[in-house]
């Protein structure tokens, strides 16, 4: 029988600065169309387009729980596929260009009646949606197939949320001023939109065309285990249920307080131009900081500095609840807010891969397209909920963006999901944090796989 790959093997290999930084393309190029999806889609359903902030919650809490079911069928597919490219690079080939039609048509609403609008955005929205299922999938279980090794994961997985940081930033802070150039209403933004897809399509190409899956995959007539056999085995894995859990909250509060920065800045700072600064401070400390994290994570492991950049967090919401309308204090809040994210977002991703390894170490079952699901299952699920709960709150406080002034109630609750509702989900991610102690046997696990894979049969 053919030995099995040793530590010294490709599958343990160093990854070079042009691979790192082409796989970082791939995040870059997602969270193009993920900045769109969180900070203005409900803006400019609301805003732009007139259609009730309510009914858009709803169709976008509806989306994401049918989309959790895609998360898992993707990662079946990405674990069953056989392709001279790999599992997981066909599909970031496959769907890049479907992927940028799609991000063109959820700004490309029609003149119509508000029914047929609703549906028109019920559709498009799905389907962009599945499409980012059916990248970011097979994007992120590339990661766990480039290497095995652990530091080299925790490096790729920085350069990643440094890229996907990036994306944010330049939709957030560009999106605005392009759109305003174009003269402000709905072909300005359908123009902007069409750019970012094109920039994205050409990031996916250079993921695809630069990177390499070095694991060694079982031979044709090994089965794979069945699909339920899979969801059983991620089940069972206990950091991945609490790895899980923590996507969906960190993704609500990130989908509350990003989704309504728009709202914010018009409203209680007196001018939409303003999303770009708050953008800016949220965003420019974790684009800077993250270049800093690899060696605080190696001296203190991912967990102490994600609980400490939580609590950070919540210091810059109470520092932003003293007085929301007030311009210093929201600059200074939100920057503080910024730095509490760094650990948080160098971090969370990188979690994934070890959790695959520790279900591989438990059962001898290697899911990884299932067990990377839970990211971006739990993601959109925890995105879908904040979203919701944005349109219900704004549309059960009497916002009407198609009105000049709003009443005091909807003031009020714009700061609520601003300011105060993410700060209490972030309490929350403090308590899971400190149940995540995988990190404590991690040595052991990776070191009994090494010994595993170096052992001939």
């Amino acid at each position: 029988m053919t030995a099995r790959p040793t530590a010294s093997t490709d599958e343990f290999a160093k990854i070079g600065t042009k691979e790192r930084l082409s796989f970082g393309a791939g995040d870059l190029a997602t969270n193009i169309a993920w900045g769109a999806m969180s900070t203005y889609i409900v803006f400019f359903y609301t805003d732009i387009i007139g259609a009730a902030a309510a009914a858009i919650g709803t169709i976008m809490l509806v989306s994401r729980i049918l989309d959790g079911v895609s998360d898992v069928a993707m990662g079946a597919v990405v674990d069953r596929t056989n392709s001279t490219h790999g599992r997981a690079r066909p599909w970031i080939l496959r769907l890049s260009v479907p992927f940028a039609i799609g991000l063109i048509l959820i700004f490309t609403v029609p003149d119509t009646s508000p029914g047929w609008t609703l549906v028109y955005i019920a559709v498009t929205y799905n389907i962009l949606v599945l499409l980012f299922t059916g990248v970011v999938i097979p994007y992120g279980t590339l990661n766990t197939r480039i290497t095995r090794d652990f530091q080299e994961r925790s490096k790729l997985n920085v350069t990643r949320m440094f890229a996907a940081t990036a994306g944010i930033l330049l939709v957030t802070v560009l999106t605005i001023p392009l759109v305003d150039s174009l003269g402000g209403e709905q072909p300005g933004w359908i123009v902007t939109f069409v750019i970012f897809a094109l920039i994205a399509t050409a990031l996916f190409l250079v993921t695809f065309k630069n990177t390499k899956e070095r694991l060694i995959d079982p031979p044709v007539t090994v089965s794979q285990p069945g699909f339920v056999d899979s969801v059983k085995a991620a089940v069972k894995n206990k950091y991945w249920v609490l790895l899980f859990l923590i996507f969906i909250v960190f993704s609500a509060a990130e989908s509350m307080y990003t989704g309504a920065s728009a709202y914010y800045a018009e409203n209680l700072l007196g001018d939409t131009s303003f999303v770009a600064l708050v953008s800016f401070l949220l965003y420019i400390p974790a684009l800077i900081g993250m270049l800093f994290m690899q060696p605080v994570y190696r001296r203190f492991g991912k967990i102490a500095p994600m609980i400490v950049g939580a609590v950070i967090f919540v210091i810059g919401s109470v520092v932003m609840a003293i007085d929301p309308g007030n311009l210093n204090l929201a600059i200074a809040g939100t920057l503080i807010r910024g730095i509490g994210r760094i650990p948080i977002f160098g971090a969370i991703w990188g979690m994934l891969p070890d959790t695959i390894e520790y279900g591989e170490w438990k059962t001898g079952k290697r899911v990884e397209g299932i067990l990377y699901s839970a990211g971006s299952m739990g993601q959109k699920a925890g995105y879908g909920f904040g979203a919701a709960l944005l349109g219900w709150i704004m549309g059960a406080a009497g916002y009407d963006g198609l009105q000049d002034v709003q009443p005091d109630s909807a003031i009020t609750a714009i700061s609520a999901v601003f300011i105060h509702i993410p700060a209490a989900l972030f309490v929350v991610l403090i308590v899971l944090f400190a149940f995540y102690k995988l990190e404590r046997i991690y040595p052991t696990v990776e070191a009994e796989l090494q010994q595993r894979h170096g052992t001939s049969n």
